[in-house]
């Protein structure tokens, strides 16, 4: 654990501590630069040393700060401090989806959809970047006061050119939003993550998991096994439409889910329109794979094998061929010793055959290459070998001719089993597309106009004094030029605001000797500066006009600083009489834990003079500590009042005379 107070990085104070994980401690700490807040997600201790830990910290970390998205936690800083990694993210003041879930079920339809939208968004760009979640679940994701979603947690996330299998015996992710192919050990796919965003959506629907159990295993197995719960069993009020989004994003075969998270938004965003109402309830067209084995960590259940066909056929000519021996036997006593032995052979020859047939049925294919060729003939390539074409799929390509394969899914070279659906991606061609002009956009809408057309976007923040905060300064890639979104990456520049260090912000000051007190009050809102004024008698400066100030005119000074200036009164009148009443209140400690209590003593003080009246209040404040006042009295015609309360009763009231 880091100590309160500790200033991480020489940049970073620590203020107290929001989250302990598994693998790192989360803080709330301020910018002393940028004096905002922030989350300070640091490595704990103990695990500084593990090679497998580090590396996921740092995943977290490239992950996150690759994807600049509105609706994505923002990596702002990375570094080490005495050798202990951290990684510095926006601070979202609010709770999770869990919480939001817990407190306000059930939600509006059209609140679920903008949820989701935000959601679909922030992962349609993660899939663009290939990054796969991996644990996608409401606790991972986070609400602003004002309803902004920002998804957090990239911990286990994984690249797709990178090895995107679990580990042996080892399936990442949270069990109640895991897919079937993640409890398997299996290959992890953008589908993956759409499954937990269906479970996601369901639980924003219903307020509840579809799946419960006493163990892991036993969610696990009614995620790989079961269908989901009818939504419309439990309220007959939901659209058809929409529990069919939740049908589809969770069914159990990858090939029946949305291809793209963006596609899942687009039917979602139509679900409530009266012209789909008499949809029917979505089925799927591929079976469940039952017969994969299921993998998860640290998890002991009984052992359950399920049969194949194949192994069913060989029990049954196994007991075919045990009922059927004693008969034999006495057959082949009733013939010559040599009729024995061509029994045998005939019978070795079948189990031979029988054996290689089985295995060739069952043995694993590895997928050709079918790159270049027609769709047609990849199609007659991959049929050739035993397996199907599942999904046609189109892209451009500057490198592959239309109507010619890009690549398949899964790619060439894998091993799978004989039977089994590989998609194909077929070139559209090469595709241009003119860049938008988004200078002077709000960020978040330029990035929706680019990521609309397929570019990749890149942020970068820099002050600015004639760009607003978060509006674009500039692009990398000019606008109206034509290129291929597919190979092209724009960097926008991105306005911080004004530099509160630059020189540029430094206010000369003038010479307020000239300015009365309106004016100079003006001038300080002006340059946000904070005006301290006191007051004097003067027979040379007229009433309402500055005397002095502090600093001296022409100093320069950064936004922000406070200038003290003395204000005439005018001319002191012979009549004029001023006494000092000192008088001190002190604190009393009430062990009452009320919300006054907290603050302090609640102070009030009255008083009556030639400009107070003692019906008023002079001054309203809580005091934690004993405190010394010290208050001038006008008495021109008698004496004044003093009345001091404090939290409700009067500790002191006197009169004041001018001695």
């Amino acid at each position: 654990m880091i100590n309160k107070g500790y200033l991480l990085g020489d940049r970073y104070r620590i203020i107290d501590t929001l989250g302990e994980g598994g693998m790192a401690n989360v803080y709330l700490a301020e910018d002393i630069i940028l004096q905002r807040k922030v989350a300070v997600k640091i490595l704990r201790l103990d695990l500084q040393k593990e090679p497998q830990t580090l590396a996921r910290f740092q995943r977290e970390a490239l992950a996150t700060s690759e994807l600049s998205h509105p609706n994505i936690v923002m990596v702002l800083d990375v570094g080490t401090d005495h050798g202990l990694p951290y990684m510095v993210m926006e601070y979202v003041d609010g709770p999770d989806l869990k919480e939001y879930i817990r407190a306000n079920s059930p939600l509006n339809l059209g609140n679920i959809i903008k949820i989701m939208d935000q959601i679909l968004s922030a992962m349609s760009l993660a899939h663009k970047h290939n990054v796969i979640h991996r644990d996608l679940k409401p606790q991972n994701i986070l609400m602003d006061k004002h309803g902004n979603i920002k998804i957090a947690d990239f911990g286990i996330a994984v690249a797709l050119n990178q090895n995107s299998v679990t580990q042996t015996n080892s399936a990442i992710g949270s069990v109640h939003y895991m897919s079937p192919e993640q409890t398997r050990g299996g290959l992890v796919t953008k589908q993956s993550d759409i499954y937990s965003l269906g479970i996601i959506l369901y639980e924003l629907i219903t307020g509840n998991v579809p799946f419960n159990g006493d163990s892991a295993v036993s969610i696990a197995l009614k995620h790989a096994q079961e269908p989901i719960p009818s939504i419309r069993k439990q309220d007959p009020n939901i659209p058809q439409p929409l529990e069919n989004v939740v049908l589809k994003a969770t069914a159990k075969d990858p090939r029946d889910r949305y291809n793209s998270a963006k596609e899942m938004k687009d039917d979602l965003d139509t679900s409530l329109e009266p012209g789909r109402a008499n949809e029917p309830v979505f089925k799927p067209t591929h079976g469940n794979n039952d017969d994969e084995t299921i993998i998860l960590p640290n998890f002991k259940p009984n052992r359950v094998v399920e049969k194949t066909d194949a192994e069913n056929r060989t029990q049954d000519k196994t007991a075919d061929y045990h009922k059927n021996r004693s008969s034999f036997t006495q057959a082949l006593r009733k013939y010559k010793w040599w009729w024995l032995f061509v029994g045998f052979a005939a019978i070795l020859i079948i189990g031979l055959m029988f054996f290689v047939l089985n295995n060739n049925k069952n043995s694993d294919i590895r997928i050709p290459d079918v790159t270049n060729l027609s769709e047609k003939k990849a199609r007659n390539k991959l049929e050739s070998v035993g397996l199907k074409v599942g999904k046609i799929k189109h892209r451009n390509s500057d490198s592959i001719d239309r109507g010619k394969v890009i690549e398949t899914a899964p790619v060439a070279g894998s091993e799978i089993k004989r039977g089994r659906y590989i998609d194909l991606y077929i070139s559209d061609g090469a595709g241009m597309v003119q860049v938008p002009d988004v200078t002077g956009d709000e960020y978040g809408i330029a990035v929706q106009k680019l990521e609309k057309l397929g570019f990749e976007v890149i942020r970068e923040n820099q002050f600015s004094s004639s760009v607003p905060p978060d509006h674009v300064i500039s692009q990398s890639v000019a606008a109206d030029v034509e290129v291929k979104p597919e190979q092209t990456t724009i960097t926008l520049v991105i306005s911080k605001g004004k530099n509160p260090r630059s020189k540029h912000h430094m206010i000369k000051l003038p010479d307020l000797k000239d300015y009365s007190l309106k004016q100079a009050q003006e001038f300080a809102h002006k340059h946000g500066l904070t005006l301290q004024v006191s007051s004097a008698y003067s027979s040379k400066v007229k009433k309402g006009m500055i005397i002095s100030m502090s600093p001296a005119a022409g100093t320069q000074v950064p936004r922000g600083s406070t200038i003290s200036v003395n204000v005439s009164e005018g001319a002191k009148k012979e009549r004029d009489l001023t006494a000092i009443k000192n008088f001190t209140v002190s604190y009393e400690d009430n062990d009452e834990d009320d919300s006054d209590n907290k603050r302090g003593n609640h102070v009030q003080i009255y008083i009556a003079d030639d400009n107070h009246s003692i019906d008023n209040i002079y001054r309203d404040l809580y005091i934690k500590k004993d405190m010394n006042f010290s208050i001038p009295f006008e008495l021109r015609d008698g004496p004044g009042q003093l009345k001091v309360v404090r939290d409700g009763q009067v500790i002191l009231n006197e009169k004041v005379k001018n001695d």
